[in-house]
């Protein structure tokens, strides 16, 4: 009996701990030009749209807020990005800890995207 407790208590606690916050399809508002962004994050990977066309896609790692991730562009170089969740963790912004890629942490500063479901 006891052990089924602790068991128990194991599933429980793990649902919590580790939990990818990101996985699911972000969308951002239309721009002033009426883009609109879109990221699909799996569990190790993303791809990025622009009104529903693929421009991007890398892989990631998620610890503690902090985002670290190369894509196909910039020339495989890695950038590292504290994620904001805010809004009942419904939507995120990025806060450039280290990116060598300057137009690359130039939009990804403006980008926030709010959950799709």
């Amino acid at each position: 009996m006891a052990k089924l407790m602790l068991y128990s208590a194991l599933m429980i606690l793990s649902a919590f701990i580790g939990e990818n916050k990101l996985i699911g399809r972000w969308e951002s508002k239309p721009s002033e030009k009426g883009n609109v962004t879109g990221v699909v994050f799996k569990d190790s990977t993303f791809e990025g749209y622009v009104n529903k066309k693929p421009f991007v896609s890398g892989a990631y790692k998620l610890e503690n807020d902090i985002f670290s991730f190369v894509d196909n562009g910039c020339a495989g170089k890695r950038g590292i990005y504290k994620i904001v969740f805010f809004n009942d963790s419904d939507s995120l912004r990025f806060e450039p800890i280290d990116d060598p890629c300057s137009d690359r942490r130039n939009g990804m500063s403006r980008l926030i995207l709010g959950r799709k479901k």
